[in-house]
């Protein structure tokens, strides 16, 4: 009787059959499978609409022959983008000041930033969030502004670094430094590591705030010179944040050269301080050669990779985590 009456109250209950319930049972699981993925889909649409697209693209684009230019078509060409960039004079300069400029800014992008993030680590009060503002302003500044000011400074005619050296007797006449092939890429360089500055000592900052302060009084107490816990306590624990700032350096060296480059010097004079990106740039949009300019994005695309990848290796058996 009892049973009749709850069969009566709750016919839903007893109209169920185990199938139906085995249904809603896989929908719900597979709705809450699902719903991660929706909700990273708008991400996923971005990416592959402004990453992965143009990437693909770029692959195909490097075995054809086309110049943009309305109403042609592009041309498939095969390996011959490939075997003209290696005939070309300016590629193989700028090769060359890749590597230049990779090499030449690892100290402003570790060793410097290094020293001055240690050396006002131990400021009390505002003093320090003063110096590490006055480092970082030089990377939030438009490399227009940057550019504007080297170039006064350093202009032919009337720039105070001309000024100063004729004052003291360095030299004799006027040096036009950005047209000049011995100074173009030394002052390129000196420029972008002058910017990274900041960026990269605001991460070693913050990469010490996160170190035990226990560790530094026990090796005090132990007779440890302050030399002697940099090299054994700071850059151990510090080597997870110099290997990012290594791969970060070498990866967009170029890139961050750049801008520079094409605001002052537009890869001169005779190409002494050009670069891998700023040749891309000049194959696609000046000489309108998108296969040429393709097919070098690709063969550096594969260069970068491997060197992030064994990067990642390095830094995945030496960086030490204190955990």
């Amino acid at each position: 009787m009892s049973r009749s009456l709850e069969n009566n109250y709750h016919p839903s209950l007893s109209n169920e059959t185990p199938v139906a319930r085995k249904g809603l049972s896989k929908t719900a699981k597979l709705r809450k499978t699902l719903k991660p993925y929706l909700y990273l889909l708008p991400a996923l649409l971005l990416l592959g609409i402004w990453m992965y697209k143009p990437l693909i693209q770029t692959f195909i684009l490097a075995f054809q022959k086309w110049s943009m230019v309305p109403g042609t078509i592009p041309e498939f060409v095969g390996f011959e983008n490939f075997i003209r960039l290696f005939n070309t004079k300016d590629f193989v300069i700028s090769i060359e000041n890749t590597i230049f400029y990779t090499i030449g800014l690892l100290p402003f992008s570790i060793i410097i930033p290094l020293l001055l993030a240690v050396a006002t680590h131990d400021m009390i009060g505002k003093v320090k969030n003063v110096y590490r503002a006055l480092f970082f302003i030089p990377m939030i500044l438009a490399p227009v502004t940057v550019s504007a000011i080297w170039r006064w400074l350093f202009h032919p005619s009337n720039g105070l670094v001309n000024i100063f050296l004729l004052k003291t007797g360095l030299i004799d006449t006027n040096i036009s430094f950005f047209s000049d092939p011995r100074f173009a890429k030394w002052i390129i360089l000196f420029m972008t590591g002058w910017s990274l500055i900041g960026f990269s000592t605001i991460m070693f900052s913050a990469a010490l705030t996160g170190i035990n302060k226990d560790y530094y009084e026990a090796a005090s107490l132990d007779g440890a010179s302050r030399f002697k816990r940099f090299f054994d306590i700071t850059l151990p624990l510090l080597s997870p944040t110099i290997l990012f700032m290594l791969t970060m350096s070498i990866l967009f060296s170029s890139q961050f050269t750049f801008a520079y480059i094409d605001i002052l010097t537009a890869g001169g004079p005779f190409g002494s301080s050009t670069n891998i990106y700023y040749e891309m740039y000049k194959y696609g949009f000046s000489n309108l050669n998108v296969g040429l300019s393709s097919a070098a994005a690709i063969l550096f695309f594969f260069i970068f990779a491997i060197i992030a990848f064994a990067l990642n290796y390095i830094s995945r058996k030496f960086a030490f985590y204190d955990n």
